[in-house]
């Protein structure tokens, strides 16, 4: 077997005879970071818990600063899509999850905000572009259209009616 599968066997065996399940008793057995943090996202997944870093680090258990910088992409990743296979698993034989699931979708519908947060802002900006183009083309060509309506109105004569007297 995989010698990080066998630390964490040791320890799930030492925690199984009375053990508390400490950070320590991680880093004595050589359970590596990343693994404690796949299975803490299992755990809390499964216990229909949100799955967060703060949740995540504290269940793994796992140095909180050392995890989110040796380790960002890993708890990101984890984060993520962890609950979607735990949930996949689980309904496999029949179990739903709720809570991890909602969570799930509530950094989906905040990703989505976000984006369109920022897609608005573009079209903003492209609208005010647009708008100081219209302005710079309205008062560059005014002295052109005023001298055309201008010769229109010299070139035009307004017609009276001729009475006759006859």
């Amino acid at each position: 077997m995989n010698d990080d599968l066998d630390a964490l066997i040791r320890v799930a065996r030492r925690v199984a005879e009375g053990d508390a399940l400490t950070t320590e008793l991680m880093g004595e057995e050589g359970v590596p970071t990343a693994l404690r943090l796949v299975v803490a996202a299992v755990a809390l997944t499964a216990a229909d818990q949100s799955v967060n870093k703060k949740a995540l680090t504290t269940a793994a258990p796992a140095a909180r600063s050392a995890s989110y910088r040796d380790h960002a992409e890993l708890l990101e990743n984890v984060k993520t899509f962890m609950p979607a296979l735990v949930q996949a698993q689980l309904g496999l034989v029949g179990v739903e999850v709720t809570a991890a699931g909602l969570s799930q979708q509530l950094e989906n519908a905040n990703r989505i905000i976000r984006e369109e947060r920022v897609r608005r802002e573009d079209a903003e900006r492209q609208l005010a572009h647009v708008l100081a183009y219209a302005r710079e083309l309205h008062w560059h060509l005014r002295p052109e259209r005023d001298a055309i309506l201008r010769e229109r109105q010299e070139k035009v004569r307004p017609l009276r009616a001729v009475e006759d007297d006859a």
